[in-house]
Order: C-alpha cells, then structure tokens, then sequence
C-alpha cells in the first residue's frame, strides 16, 4: 500500500502543468486576492494580513483540487507524504528539516547580519517580546507561512 501514489494515473505532461498551474494560482492569490487601495509596502501590517487570508484561500483550495482528483484507494497518510518504508524514523524528521532551512536560510543570516547585538547583549529580556505586533506579523509571515505553504 505505501508504494502506491496517490496520483500514478497522471501522465508526466499534466502533473508538469498542475504544478505550474497551482505555482501561477499561489502567487496571482498574493497579488488579486489581497489589493489594496492605497498601495503600501510589502511588510505593512495591511499587507501581511490580506496576503495571509490570500494564502489561506489558495492553499485549501489546491488541497480541495487535490484531494478530489486523487484516488481514493489510498489512506490519508500515503496522501499527505508519511511513508512507513523508510528504514529510519530520524530520516523522515531531518531531511525535510534540512530542506526547509536551506530554502530559509538567506532571510535567518539576513536577521542575524541585522540585529542589533549591542543592544541587546545588556538587555536580553527585550528578545523574547517582540517591540509591537508588526514585527510578530513579519516573523510569523517570514518563518512559519511562508515555509509551509510554499
């Protein structure tokens, strides 16, 4: 049951556009989903927020198309990716891991490059809470949105 795909009636030529298609929806869902009247930056609170309910919208409507066109002799576990055939469970956890930090790894040296660690070496209580709710919406948006649904 695990060497089973959820998807192996598709030919290479249509998973190849599905997945163009589904890249094309994510980023016009950022673009159409979310405008704005007066156009502000890209890391107002304004922003940040429309675009999350934007990707909220694209992504559970690629899990509806998917999940609809996939057959449905296969459990939810093969479905979402969790194979048991792998010999080591450390695997399973790091690779993905490894993968996600690469991919972030210019935005985490970039954060470290500007922090100010002056300031902070004297006061380490003032790390932990962040200054206001923008910059909590551009640590949520920069390390936990981004990284799952992209």
């Amino acid at each position: 049951m695990d060497d089973v795909s959820p998807f192996d009636y598709l030919s290479f030529i249509s998973t190849i556009i599905i997945c163009l298609t589904f890249s094309v929806v994510y980023v016009l869902g950022l673009y159409v989903l979310s405008p704005s009247l007066h156009r502000y930056q890209r890391n107002h609170p304004n922003v940040i927020c429309r675009r999350f309910v934007a990707v909220l919208i694209v992504c559970s409507l690629v899990y509806l198309f998917l999940k609809h066109t996939s057959n449905s002799n296969i459990n939810i576990n093969t479905w979402l990716g969790f194979r048991r055939n792998i010999a080591s469970k450390w695997i399973l956890f790091f690779y993905p891991t490894l993968l996600t930090l690469l991919l972030y790894l210019g935005p985490i040296i970039q954060w470290i490059d500007l922090f100010d660690w002056r300031y902070y070496s004297h006061n380490w209580n003032h790390i932990l809470p962040f200054q206001d709710t923008h910059e909590q919406l551009i640590f949520i948006r920069n390390y936990l949105v981004a990284p799952f649904t992209e």
